[in-house]
């Protein structure tokens, strides 16, 4: 009887203990890997191109610039390949487990080397650049904004200016690699102050100057901020290339309409006054 008895409670214990050992099965945590890479995280180059490897990592790689505009980037199973675009760029390389590592690359190609072109050129006037010095050619032109200019790229590389109308446009140059440089377009127009007045009408957004004839070795006596139509002032002393003093006015970007006075003086004393009005 008491060996009938044991046989269920034996099994029974047996069926527990088997349930409670499931219960307590560990769970295999995944291993993550450190993601490792060839480069260092600040590099030199003289190229436009610069490559890399992914020494170890958990797969899935993927690439991002810090910066738009900066370059292309393309992985090639553990095999990093960048173009630049800029002298100074930063390169984050990540895995599917999240693991992340950048490299900041510093190139001192001559065709990275950042350019921005000014142009002043009289309304009226055409002009052309020529042996521009920035990219590796093959250029492009793309409007930002502004309509006082026309601008295109001849089949010699050159940029060719037409004015239309007193103002400011702004423009992007882009090489065939897809490297950019700024390029502004300043249509503007040149008086003479022959007297000790001068009244110039004058639009948003423009640039002109006033060759002061009269008197020698102005100084600016209005103070800033000199109006809200104004946005700089540049005084720009008689030298090899400037027989006269010349005052240069940016008028300000946006809708500002009103009229304001510049007060000038001369070294003997002479008083100079710019009315400025933009309608």
């Amino acid at each position: 009887m008491k060996k009938y008895l044991l046989l269920p409670l034996f099994i029974i214990c047996m069926f527990s203990a088997c349930n409670k050992s499931d219960e307590f099965i560990p769970e295999i945590e995944e291993q993550v890997n450190e993601l490792i890479l060839s480069a260092k995280w600040n590099v030199d180059t003289e190229s436009v191109e610069y490559e890399f490897d992914i020494l170890d990592g958990n797969g899935d790689y993927t690439a991002s610039f810090s910066e738009e505009d900066a370059g292309k980037v393309v992985i090639e199973g553990t095999k990093v390949k960048v173009s630049l675009l800029k002298n100074h760029v930063s390169v984050t390389i990540t895995d599917k487990k999240q693991q992340s590592k950048t490299v900041i690359i510093n190139s001192t190609a001559k065709s990275l080397i950042p350019q921005d072109y000014s142009i002043f050129i009289v309304n009226g006037d055409t002009y052309t650049m020529k042996d521009i010095s920035f990219g590796v050619g093959g250029y492009g032109i793309e409007k930002i904004n502004g309509n006082s200019a026309e601008v295109s790229i001849d089949e010699n590389d050159n940029v060719k200016i037409s004015t239309l109308r007193q103002g400011n446009s702004y423009y992007k140059l882009i090489d065939k690699r897809g490297t950019t440089a700024s390029l502004n377009v300043l249509v503007g127009a040149i008086y003479d102050l022959v007297a000790n007045t001068i009244r110039i009408n004058a639009v948003n957004d423009q640039t002109f100057s006033i060759v002061l004839k009269n008197g020698n070795a102005w100084k600016v006596i209005t103070k800033e901020p000199y109006s809200p139509i104004i946005d700089e002032v540049y005084l720009m002393p008689k030298s090899d290339t400037n027989k006269y003093d010349v005052l240069q006015i940016n008028t300000a970007k946006g809708d500002m309409k009103g009229s304001t006075t510049i007060e000038l003086k001369d070294k003997t004393g002479n008083i100079a006054l710019v009315t400025v009005m933009v309608n």
